[in-house]
């Protein structure tokens, strides 16, 4: 249950005190300027997709998807590396020969993706690949948990020692699917998996989920980590909520509501009007500490915005809206038109861009934007800088890495056991859904069902279906493609 006196508190927070939001840019940048969707959907299919539809990213068997490739797509080899991976930093070198299971999930979302915004069968037969895959190999049907990586075939850590973050992920590829086609078998697993999470990883005396649920020496069960709560809500548990039969629905939206009650209440610094990414150590509240920059923040506040919205909680809205407002404000260079990463140490700006903290920023302003066009002031210049400059135009998809100085990217492997083609295919699907809704356009996307419901939703947006379409789709038994037209978004 949500404290009483923290609910009174936010409510002060939320009183007006004339927020000015210097340096960002003026309401009256036109929306005409704004890229319309069907820019986003050339972006994926010409700047993302050519990296991703290829037999090298395939997998052998296909949907064994490879963790590590070469930036121009090829698969490494281990004993001549591309020269990114060969001199790509320590953490990454020494995980290389490791097979990641949230990377094979996240490649399968990127293919549930473009399934989504194209309607091409192709690529849901990669996505189902991918899924088939992670239900027959990478789900521990003896504890429940979810495998992690498998090196030299063998699979690990141990169930226990699996961190909590990459179980959320391990989902993200199923649930995704189960979004576009309503398959029962696949919801089983994720309903089996989640159950494993919060009932071996919640620790009722901190009123959280632990990092690991068990550690012989105690130290990785003691850290109290931002990502062990927030990622099980953006990989699964906000898609699936609205789409689930009862009562599950019910029980997940009250576990949305107290997950985004105690990331505030625990997490949530007001003096720095950022999240904190660890709290079990004072060293982790500090600037500059792990996790604690401009991308976890405008990820927890969009996430709790979306809560909100979903449960018609006003008080959650209001506070995400607010502080969003304000590290908005914080994180926009106006010099440049793009995103600063995070706050160092000294209160300074880091200006390099990482390409998942630039991405979860546009996806935040892209989201108040619907409510306020205020926002959409940013995002004229900021999509700029994203198209411009994060994508690679020789090789496609995203630079991991801009220099913000002169804006030069392409300095370590794209694709690795942290980098896969999850947040370039939201960043895509996002710009496209809210960019239709703020131009008052339709937007159109494609679902794979038996029959069309009235419980289609776009994305983690709430949309009111104006029309719907069906065809056929060979090779998926009963189901047909279905092609939904949405009016705006909210």
């Amino acid at each position: 249950m949500f404290k009483s006196a923290l609910r009174a508190l936010l409510l002060m927070m939320l009183m007006p005190c004339g927020i000015v939001q210097a340096g960002a840019p003026k309401p009256s940048i036109p929306l005409s300027q704004l890229p319309q969707g069907q820019r986003w959907l050339e972006h994926f299919q010409n700047d993302l997709l050519p990296f991703w539809n290829l037999p090298d990213a395939w997998g052998e068997p296909r949907g064994n998807f490879p963790t590590f490739r070469c930036n121009d797509g090829r698969l490494p080899s281990l004993v001549e590396p591309c020269p990114e991976i060969g001199s790509a930093p320590g953490w990454i070198k020494e995980n290389v020969g490791r097979e990641f299971v949230r990377m094979q999930s996240r490649q399968t979302y990127f293919y549930g993706v473009a399934y989504h915004l194209t309607g091409d069968p192709r690529m849901l037969e990669l996505a189902r690949a991918g899924v088939q895959y992670l239900r027959d190999h990478a789900l521990d049907k003896e504890s429940g948990s979810a495998i992690s990586y498998w090196e030299k075939g063998i699979a690990g850590p141990p169930p226990l020692q699996r961190t909590s973050q990459d179980l959320a992920y391990a989902q993200l590829g199923m649930a995704m699917y189960y979004y576009l086609t309503r398959d029962e078998e696949v919801l089983a697993d994720i309903l089996r998996l989640k159950a494993h999470i919060f009932n071996h990883y919640w620790q009722v005396d901190w009123g959280m989920l632990r990092w690991v649920a068990k550690d012989e020496k105690g130290v990785e069960d003691a850290r109290q980590e931002l990502v062990s709560q927030l990622d099980q809500i953006n990989a699964y548990m906000l898609l699936l909520t609205p789409i689930l039969p009862e009562p599950k629905r019910t029980q997940w939206k009250q576990e949305l509501t107290q997950l985004a009650n105690m990331m505030i209440e625990k997490y949530f610094a007001p003096e720095q009007h950022l999240f904190w990414g660890t709290v079990h150590d004072a060293k982790g509240k500090t600037l500059g500490s792990r996790h604690t920059d401009f991308g976890h923040t405008a990820k927890a506040l969009w996430m709790i915005e979306r809560i909100g919205r979903l449960t018609n909680d006003k008080v959650l809205i209001e506070f995400a809206t607010r502080e969003a407002s304000v590290v908005l404000k914080k994180a926009y260079l106006a010099e440049s038109g793009s995103w600063a990463s995070k706050p160092r140490r000294d209160g300074s700006l880091d200006i390099h861009k990482e390409w998942w903290i630039y991405a979860e920023l546009d996806q935040t302003a892209a989201t108040l934007a619907l409510a306020d066009p205020f926002y959409s002031g940013y995002l004229v210049k900021t999509y700029d800088y994203w198209l411009r400059y994060l994508v690679d135009h020789e090789h496609h998809e995203i630079f991991g890495w801009v220099n913000g100085e002169n804006h030069q990217g392409g300095d370590g492997p794209k694709i690795h056991q942290w980098k896969s083609g999850y947040h370039s295919a939201e960043h895509a699907l996002v710009s496209f859904l809210t960019s239709q809704s703020l131009h008052q356009k339709p937007i159109t996307v494609f679902f794979a069902l038996a029959a069309p419901t009235q419980e289609l939703r776009p994305y983690f947006f709430s949309g009111k279906v104006v029309k719907t379409q069906t065809f056929p789709l060979p090779g998926f038994g009963r189901l047909k493609k279905i092609k939904a037209t949405f009016g705006r978004l909210h």
